[in-house]
């Protein structure tokens, strides 16, 4: 018994902290020690889930803090076409009255379920095509409306998927609870008839060497990031290269770029009319641009905190008219990141779009009063 428990504690200790969150976790929930389910409350225009409670005990950057999923609908009384128009993060003390800072926010993924979705219909050849997110929102970043007119189409019974995480970057002497209320707006479609929007995320991707990932930049691979694991957020370009989307920033300032056109996969053309940047602290600015014409499509100027670590702001474009991108253009995501500290930090940069769907229109006009 002694030798297993100690196995045990080794074991645990060298499990990176995102691990250690999930070990904690599940024994907070298991013996009750906390809340351990989410709440729903439908409110005329818009729906508000409160997490489970999250208990903050340590240093946690981004991706590391404790977090939870769950897989709702927004009103399966009934069956009804939605627009979603809004997306919203706010931290809570556990006792879910008292608001508190959006620092303990690392994010909030909203997600659509591929098949389900496309089913219903009919776009079976869009399943699996792009990652099925909605959108994210993140610290810096807690709220955002799509523009006027336009909306992101589901059912109010299909079932879609949040992912909240919770963040500490800089409380190291107390241990507290947390709770997250994410509010998500929305339109019914038999009160208001709204143009649908098609949602897709962007990212840098940077190389790396997959015989040794830590090495960093070296003669054969100039532009080699150090991921900071390579079990997530691993990619592979048509060559089998490996890329990583999330990776270690030592101190000082440094620019990164990475050619997105293949991401975004434009068949012909389309119009974009909202853009939400996902970022880590230390983050300056994060462009994506035209390389073919030398327009700037949409520049985020972030601005960190200066008495703490952490993103104050980080804005979104939105647009009623739109931008168009082409397919036969090149467009790029650049980076610039400035680490005033003495260590190593970890980054992640992109972009959540919103571009007209012209098809999901006609599906509409076609099978929907």
């Amino acid at each position: 018994m002694t030798l297993t428990v100690l196995g045990g504690l080794i074991y645990y200790s060298s499990l990176k902290t995102r691990h250690k969150e999930l070990i904690k976790s599940k024994i907070y929930y298991s013996l009750n020690l906390v809340d351990s389910e989410w709440k729903k409350e439908l409110i005329k225009d818009k729906v508000v889930f409160t997490s489970p409670t999250f208990v903050i005990s340590g240093i946690y950057k981004s991706m590391e803090g404790p977090k939870s999923d769950i897989y709702p609908t927004i009103d399966d009384s009934k069956e009804e076409l939605l627009w979603l128009t809004s997306f919203k993060t706010r931290a809570f003390s556990d006792s879910e009255t008292t608001e508190i800072s959006n620092d303990f926010v690392c994010h909030t993924n909203f997600e659509y379920r591929d098949a389900e979705h496309y089913n219903r219909w009919g776009f079976t050849e869009r399943i699996n095509e792009h990652y099925p997110r909605i959108t994210s929102i993140s610290n810096g970043i807690e709220s955002f409306q799509l523009p006027k007119g336009y909306g992101f189409p589901v059912y109010s019974n299909e079932r879609i998927v949040l992912n909240a995480q919770a963040l500490n970057h800089n409380i190291t002497d107390s241990t507290f609870n947390i709770k997250h209320k994410i509010e998500i707006g929305f339109k019914r479609h038999a009160n208001t008839k709204l143009k649908p929007l098609r949602s897709q995320t962007i990212y840098i991707m940077l190389p790396f060497d997959k015989k040794n990932p830590y090495a960093g930049p070296t003669d054969k691979i100039p532009d080699a990031c150090i991921p900071v694991e390579t079990k997530l957020h691993t990619y592979y370009d048509e060559n089998n290269n490996p890329l990583s989307g999330h990776w270690i920033v030592p101190p000082g300032k440094h620019e990164y770029s990475f050619n997105a056109s293949k991401q975004l996969a434009i068949k012909d053309s389309i119009r974009i009319h909202q853009i939400t940047p996902h970022l880590h602290p230390f983050a300056e600015t994060f462009s994506l641009l035209n390389k073919t014409t030398g327009e700037v499509i949409y520049n985020c100027d972030s601005e960190n905190f200066v008495n703490k670590i952490g993103l104050k702001s980080a804005p979104t474009f939105q647009s009623e008219e739109g931008i168009w991108l082409y397919k036969n253009n090149t467009y790029e995501l650049t980076l610039t990141v400035k680490n005033t500290t003495s260590k190593n930090q970890e980054m992640m940069a992109s972009m959540a779009i919103f571009y007209y769907d012209k098809e999901m229109q006609e599906k509409i006009d076609e099978h929907i009063n």
